[in-house]
């Protein structure tokens, strides 16, 4: 699994003004299966998105380069790749 964490490098306001451009690139890659799960993190300095297996990280890097976030210069992401050793029955389901 990869988790995609976006930082944020520019003010809250160019943060929000990408925002709609953003979620509605993520609906995109909802549509394509590729997310489980994404949200702004807690501390309104980033967000975090969670990919299923079965896409590369050379993969998820090249399709997150078009993210409205990063086009724009507002947002860059940090990725981490595991190998989940469990999951929750639920999990399993959804990530296939």
């Amino acid at each position: 699994m990869i988790i995609a964490e976006v930082s944020y490098l520019a003010s809250p306001e160019d943060v929000q003004a990408q925002r709609p451009a953003h979620r509605a690139f993520l609906d995109t890659l909802y549509d394509r299966r590729l997310l489980l799960a994404s949200g702004p993190k807690t501390s309104k300095d980033g967000g975090i998105l969670i990919i299923r297996d079965g896409i590369s990280l050379d993969e998820i890097e090249s399709l997150l380069a078009e993210d409205p976030f990063v086009t724009s210069g507002v947002g860059q992401y940090r990725f981490i790749e595991f190998a989940a050793a469990k999951t929750a029955p639920e999990l399993k389901t959804l990530a296939q």
